[in-house]
């Protein structure tokens, strides 16, 4: 292996592992909140609450890039919140934003 290919997969490690950290940062955000807010309900409710946060975070990185201030402005509001009110947010924002375009 050349230089240049050391230095590109040194390079994708990295870009990866940040990826990954980015990833296990918002997951713990998840779990320490669900835990906060549900855990008087129990382990169920929890998991519930994680496992909505979880797909709604997949949801957000699957809007379109022209909606980003949108999200931007979600996150600020709702992110306390959870990831699911985020989504929610974000997504009865683009509809309303649509259907204005309509009129």
């Amino acid at each position: 292996m050349d230089m240049r290919g050391i230095v590109t997969s040194v390079g994708m490690v990295a870009f990866f592992s940040a990826a990954a950290y980015a990833d296990t940062d918002v997951k713990k955000e998840i779990i320490d909140r669900c835990k906060a807010q549900m855990g008087t309900y129990g382990s169920a409710m929890v998991k519930a609450c994680v496992d909505q946060d979880i797909e709604a975070v997949a949801g957000i990185k699957q809007i379109p890039e022209q909606y980003k201030p949108t999200i931007a402005r979600c996150m600020k509001q709702m992110r306390q919140y959870g990831f699911s009110m985020v989504k929610a947010c974000a997504d009865q924002d683009i509809e309303a934003e649509k259907a204005l375009n309509e009129y």
